[in-house]
């Protein structure tokens, strides 16, 4: 009995004890959960306790207290998590009654959480335009279907890379290396519907044989295969477009310098069926899949005009061609919509550059075209996500005019400018000082990225007033003037620089008559028997008694560029100067007493600085570099004659250097800066005022881009909103 009795005490003693120490541990355990989510922020492991907590004991205020600390840890994991905010603050109502005080604060943090909601979802239906980040680079890419990830070319290697929105991150879907290494490189690349691969050109002419055509990669590069491939009596393909159900990529295949073809290639099998071809004169621009997949859109130029373009349709069913949008300004193709009808494109109908949105419904246009946005500027299209939200890239580059003061003499002694000179217009460039010292003039663009408006502007370096001069071609660059000071010499071109593929190649010299305005061709390269431009001008200057003009003249058919010299008065021209392409020079400068020609001489291994005397005869070496880029050099005479400047180009900034003529080490100058900090990363037109120590210059700036994203103006998301209707 007395052990009976014992045993009896013992249990009851351990029963109690073990009674008491419930409620402790419940207590550590939500204290060791405060740890987790106060000191170490590891909100997932201390959801996990308080859930142990909950589950283990049995007091209401502490579990209550446990339940509202989960809200509160999903409630700080983000807007991702609120829905799972919401349902732990409403179990703390609904479970817990009796505990007045925290269910009093779970009811605070609820109705925080759906004022949160209400306010995202108001905003979610609105007409929005938000700068999403700064993207690596910019040029021929997309965006992903999912808005996750933008493909773009990377112009330091030239291959095709990923940027990831998300987080910044980039990664390589080629792998090709440097520039020194191969010229192969990546250009327009498309995602497909389901964001599973990606399409690209690859044009590689440095193998043997060339390959130029487009692959398919998946979006981390680990898979790869070649789709198509030109044909050796074919010159190019290009991506434009992936068809909304996946099944075709559209191409256009450059045939000839005469012949252009819009191409639909099986993604299954590779196989090609030829849609539509142009000629050299109606050739089209930018093409892709209209949103339902039926027709292919593109722009076109209109008829009798360089510049502007109208947008067509073409059937993929029966290849019958009409036009979809006719006016007499500009527009161009920014992407179509995955909602089956929606086209987004860019005007400058209202004298500005302007986002439109038009819906289609079996080819033709429902309603009347409505303004999106006003006033975008320039912009590059990365297309439309399957959620319909549009994403665009706006470049930051410029380009600007400095002058700067310099003894050419002294190392380091050029004066960095602050600013740029003052202009009116998106860019400025090709500067050049007046022999008599009172003008600086210089080329104004007052256009778009889309559609340029060239205008010589020669300033009053006096009274800062300034004349206006527009010759009306479609490109405009370099300007040299007469020994009088009355005529200005351009270098001109009546077809947009995209004919080209760049805006320094030109093919005709103009005479501006600075007193009546008058503009003359002095000379032009003409369009062979299939239309083509095969001479093109790359530098000018003036005789010092104004009766010749110096020219540069690269001939792709012949392979070879000259330096030529060219009577105004008769038009007859003599060779000073001749080299095989690719051993090629491009930039001339006078001296000042009208004996030499400075001329940068450029091959595959050296940038080369020498003169001829302007009468023709030996030329003479100054010195010589490597070259650390493709970037060709310009030069410029001081004005007692006694050096030549001249820029020598880096990676991501422009050097300005001396060199007598006389002999000696060329002398650095200054301007050594990268591309980021003084507002300048490519030199180049240079001039030296006559009898001041100023040196004048065009610089081109680039700065990383900006990715944008507009959201809520597809008519079923905005029913309205965001958007006014063209007064017609």
């Amino acid at each position: 009995m007395k052990k009976h009795a014992i045993l009896i005490a013992v249990l009851m003693v351990l029963s109690l004890s073990l009674g008491s120490l419930a409620p402790q541990n419940g207590y550590d355990l939500f204290q060791k959960a405060l740890a987790k989510e106060r000191g170490e922020g590891n909100l997932e492991e201390a959801i996990a306790l308080y859930q142990k907590v909950i589950k283990e004991t049995s007091d209401d205020s502490l579990a209550a207290k446990a339940q509202l600390r989960i809200g509160i840890c999903y409630e700080k994991l983000g807007k991702e998590k609120a829905k799972l905010a919401q349902k732990a603050f409403q179990k703390v109502v609904d479970n817990y009654p009796g505990q007045f005080e925290i269910v009093r604060l779970a009811k605070e943090k609820l109705t925080q959480l759906l004022q949160a909601k209400s306010l995202a979802e108001k905003e979610d239906k609105e007409f929005a335009l938000r700068k999403i980040g700064i993207g690596h680079e910019w040029g021929q890419g997309e965006i992903s279907p999912d808005g996750r990830y933008i493909s773009y070319i990377d112009w330091d290697t030239g291959d095709l890379a990923v940027q990831d929105l998300s987080t910044g991150e980039k990664h390589y879907i080629t792998h090709k290396g440097s520039w020194e290494k191969s010229m192969a490189m990546a250009n327009n690349s498309r995602w497909s519907p389901d964001g599973k691969h990606i399409a690209y050109d690859w044009w590689d002419w440095d193998s043997e044989p060339n390959f130029v055509g487009i692959r398919i990669a998946t979006p981390d590069g680990s898979k790869t295969r070649t789709l198509f491939q030109v044909s050796p009596e074919e010159e190019v393909s290009v991506t434009c477009g992936w068809s909304p159900d996946g099944k075709y990529i559209l191409a256009g295949v450059q045939k000839s310098s005469t012949l252009y073809q819009f191409a639909l290639i099986s993604v299954n099998d590779g196989s090609v069926n030829i849609l539509k071809s142009f000629d050299v004169k109606n050739k089209w621009f930018n093409a892709d899949f209209s949103p339902d997949g039926d027709y292919i859109i593109f722009e076109r130029r209109q008829e009798d005009d360089l510049v502007n373009n109208d947008l067509h349709l073409i059937s993929i069913k029966d290849g019958e061609e009409r036009p979809l949008i006719t006016h007499p300004a500009n527009d161009n193709l920014l992407g179509c919509a995955s909602d089956g009808k929606s086209v987004l494109f860019a005007s400058d109908r209202r004298g500005t550059q302007d986002v439109w949105l038009i819906q289609l419904e079996a080819g033709k246009i429902k309603g009347s075209p409505q303004l999106i946005k006003e006033s975008l500027r320039d912009i590059e299209p990365l297309g439309f996500t399957t959620d319909g939200l549009f994403y665009y890239v706006l470049p930051k580059s410029k380009k600007d005019v400095y002058v700067a003061s310099f003894d050419p003499a002294k190392e380091n002694l050029i004066e960095i400018p602050e600013k740029s000179i003052e202009y009116v217009g998106r860019a400025c460039h090709s500067p050049a000082y007046s022999p008599d010292g009172k003008y600086l003039a210089f080329i104004s663009d007052r256009g778009t990225y889309l559609k340029s408006r060239f205008v010589i502007c020669v300033r009053d370096l006096e009274t800062e007033k300034e004349q206006e001069f527009y010759p009306g071609h479609v490109n405009l660059m370099d300007i040299k003037w007469s020994p009088d000071s009355q005529f200005l010499f351009t270098r001109a071109s009546d077809r947009p620089a995209s004919d080209f593929g760049s805006e320094f190649f030109n093919y005709m010299i103009c005479k501006v008559d600075t007193k009546t305005g008058e503009v003359q061709t002095v000379t032009q390269s003409e369009e062979d028997e299939n239309h083509k431009i095969n001479r093109f001008i790359h530098s000018i200057d003036c005789s010092a008694d104004g009766k010749s003009i110096f020219y540069v003249a690269e001939d792709d058919k012949e392979k070879k560029c000259q330096l030529i010299k060219r009577e105004l008065q008769t038009g007859a021209e003599k060779t000073l100067y001749s080299v095989a392409s690719p051993d090629r020079f491009f930039i001339i400068s006078r001296s000042p007493d009208g004996k030499y020609l400075a001329l940068t001489e450029s091959n595959e291994n050296l940038r080369i600085i020498k003169i001829i005397p302007t009468g023709g005869g030996e030329t003479r070496e100054l010195l010589n570099f490597k070259p650390d880029t493709g970037f060709i050099p310009y030069c410029a005479w001081t004005n007692d004659g006694n050096h030549v400047l001249f820029t020598k180009p880096k990676k991501n900034l422009t050097e300005v250097w001396s060199v007598s003529i006389s002999g000696g080490d060329p002398q650095m100058l200054g301007l050594k800066k990268g591309r980021l900090g003084f507002n300048q990363g490519r030199i180049y037109h240079l001039t030296v005022h006559p009898y001041k120590p100023y040196v004048a210059f065009s610089s081109y700036s680039q700065q990383d881009p900006e990715i944008w994203m507009i959201k809520n103006f597809l008519p079923e998301n905005t029913k309205g909103k965001g958007g006014q209707r063209e007064k017609k």
